[in-house]
């Protein structure tokens, strides 16, 4: 039950994506040989409405799945053994991601609340925050899997006393990554798509709204695979791994009593 909310967002979102895309097209077939966004798709309001719904419900989920996530990091941070000012240095790097989430969800309800049919000024807002927010969350996510990977190697902590699954650190810098080279291309096709190109400009709109679906699919699936971890905190008994002796490990402990 713990695990579901992170394993939601993508479930949910990916689909209601491609059925916003495919019903615009099915209220509107002039648009067949000119591919809608989904911002375009959502501005018809029998469609926007019901999106926009289920937008709050999948902030709800994230907003559920983060304190766990959030939690795990802080565990495996303090696992290393660092000095006092490394690790301050990791969790203010957290703090940061958690902030970044958190702007980028706003964003994602902003600019589903608001269409072109009613604000789109405050649409593009939400969207270009969203994106931007989601992307450096992911990124700073994949590199901060990537650091702990490094070091729990190589102090050669064991997986007992690790909240993390094997090898989902490895998985989340990969698949990081190569989110953030899709939300690039999706950037670089968003700048040159009205511009005079060598190719059809049909070609280039339907690589960019293509690209638009995979940039969003990459993010709710990353933030799906902590559904895995959280998955296997529960199931392993790892709610309890215990911080370093620090005052918040202290009022933690109080809270288990």
């Amino acid at each position: 039950m713990l695990a579901m909310p992170a394993i939601l967002v993508p479930a949910i979102e990916i689909p209601l994506v491609i059925w916003a895309r495919n019903a615009f097209l099915a209220r509107n077939p002039d648009y067949i040989d000119d591919p809608p966004t989904i911002s375009r798709a959502i501005s018809d309001p029998l469609i926007g409405g019901p999106f926009s719904g289920m937008i709050l419900v999948i902030t709800a989920l994230i907003l559920m799945a983060l304190p766990m996530i959030i939690w795990a990091y802080s565990v495996a941070i303090n696992r290393l053994s660092l000095n006092r000012g490394a690790t301050v240095v990791m969790q203010g790097f957290l703090v940061f991601i958690l902030v970044c989430q958190l702007a980028a969800s706003a964003g994602m309800v902003l600019t589903t609340q608001y269409t072109f049919a009613n604000n789109g000024d405050l649409h593009m807002l939400g969207s270009y925050i969203f994106f931007a927010f989601q992307a450096l969350t992911i990124l700073m996510a994949a590199t901060l899997c990537g650091i702990l990977l490094h070091q729990k190697q190589k102090l050669g902590i064991t997986g007992k006393s690790w909240p993390f699954r094997p090898n989902m650190h490895r998985f989340r810098f990969l698949f990081g990554l190569s989110s953030a080279c899709l939300t690039i291309m999706y950037g670089v096709l968003f700048v040159i798509k009205d511009g005079t190109l060598p190719v059809s400009a049909y070609a280039v709109q339907l690589a960019y709204t293509q690209c638009e679906v995979l940039v969003i699919s990459s993010f709710v699936l990353f933030l799906g695979s902590y559904g895995v971890d959280i998955h296997h905190i529960v199931r392993e008994d790892k709610l309890y791994l215990s911080f370093s002796r620090t005052p918040t490990t202290r009022a933690l402990s109080l809270i288990h009593i």
